[in-house]
């Protein structure tokens, strides 16, 4: 391979398209990405898959972008391009079918030889979900195991924020060129991902996030991760296609049990039905987690295996221990948190007792409170402003109030 040749393959790699083209195969047929470059018209409509109009774009893209511009422009950006023969490219991803091209970094890919986690769920999700995801981003960070996801509102955004804050590693994948901020809203969660994680894309630099983009993306999620969590989700939502990928991959998927009647536990409870694990805290994930196998068993040389022996008896063991300590902390600070919590409660008033426990983690609203609580609007009015002060409740909207676990 000629030194220059990484430069096409960038060019080929950010051809911008609607859907998942077949990179890998026309650049084969082509005899590699320079080739493809140099091509007249009557060449590329030689290979397979080429139509007339896909041709078009090929020679247009060419004389609209200068690949040693572009890749310089990457570089000064802070942004890595690892083609899919690189060492750096992620052994998770290459031994998945249809692997990207190549894939754009900010930051930091997931090492290999680390146990790694996917939280995903819905983007409208509950208290009790964002509870959940917010408790599982930070225990999974404290247990020293990495969080992948895409960034989302909702489950997504909020466990990766969670995992950061406790000192974690998590990685974004985008549905997007990894220069873009998608959503705008999560703009300060993907500047923690740069410092402290990695954002990863297979899109070239300035794609706008498209819906048609989004399903391929997933299963970069799932390929990175040795194990899917489904927190909150519909039957049918984007949720599901991470995990068909999963499955196709051979992951183990898990989900969180939900209430028969809420909306966002329908597709956990299905996928429950077809053989998920569930999960009710950290523990049970680990549990799983230990009983995958590592990413590269017998595929490291000895000087690997030798470095791999000595950082876990050095630097895995002084890990372990930091782990284990912070997590002993969190753990006493939320016994500190419930027994507070505990005192505040049992000193409410009866009428903020029975608003109490009217509330759920799902959003009620105030006439429905009124007739369990049989307290008139006045009063109950009263009293849910009472809890808000205390943090016992909160108003996500006009006329919806809802429990604070």
């Amino acid at each position: 391979m000629r030194t220059d040749d990484i430069v096409y393959d960038f060019w080929w790699a950010s051809f911008e398209r609607n859907y998942s083209a077949p990179l890998f195969r026309i650049a084969a047929e082509a005899g590699g990405a320079r080739r493809l470059y140099e091509m007249d018209k009557k060449a590329l409509l030689s290979i397979k898959g080429i139509s007339e109009g896909y041709a078009e774009e090929i020679l247009k893209y060419r004389r609209l972008s200068d690949p040693f511009e572009e890749y310089e422009r990457c570089n000064k950006l802070g942004i890595r391009f690892i083609p899919y023969y690189s060492r750096e490219y992620p052994e998770r991803l290459r031994k998945t079918p249809y692997h990207p091209f190549a894939i754009f970094v900010k930051g930091q890919v997931p090492d290999d030889d680390r146990k790694s986690v996917a939280l995903i769920g819905a983007r409208s999700c509950s208290e009790y979900g964002k509870k959940v995801a917010e408790g599982f981003g930070r225990e999974l960070a404290l247990a020293g195991v990495s969080v992948v996801s895409g960034m989302a509102y909702g489950i997504d955004g909020i466990s990766q924020y969670s995992c950061l804050r406790a000192g974690g590693d998590s990685y974004g994948i985008l549905g997007c060129g990894v220069n873009i901020c998608y959503p705008e809203a999560n703009r300060r969660l993907y500047e923690l991902l740069e410092e402290k994680g990695g954002l990863i894309s297979e899109y070239g630099l300035d794609t706008k996030p498209k819906a048609c983009l989004f399903p391929a993306r997933n299963r970069i999620i799932s390929a990175l991760c040795d194990l899917v969590v489904v927190i909150e989700a519909k039957e049918r939502s984007g949720t599901s296609i991470t995990v068909d990928m999963a499955l196709e991959q051979g992951k183990d998927v898990a989900i969180v049990p939900g209430r028969i009647y809420d909306p966002l536990s329908t597709g956990c409870l299905s996928l429950w039905k077809q053989g998920a694990f569930p999960v009710c805290g950290v523990e049970d994930i680990l549990a799983i987690l230990s009983q995958t196998a590592p990413v590269r068993e017998g595929g490291r040389s000895e000087k690997e295996k030798a470095g791999a022996r000595n950082y876990e008896t050095s630097e895995g063991k002084r890990k372990k221990e930091e782990g284990e300590g912070a997590r002993k902390r969190e753990e006493k600070k939320r016994e500190e948190k419930s027994r507070e919590r505990d005192t505040l409660i049992h000193k409410l008033s009866s009428k903020e007792q029975r608003m109490l426990n009217a509330l759920d983690t799902n959003p009620r609203g105030i006439e429905g409170l009124c007739d369990e609580t049989g307290l008139s609007l006045l009063e109950a009015m009263d009293a849910l402003m009472e809890l808000k002060v205390k943090k016992l409740a909160k108003e996500l909207g006009k006329d919806s109030f809802v429990r604070v676990l």
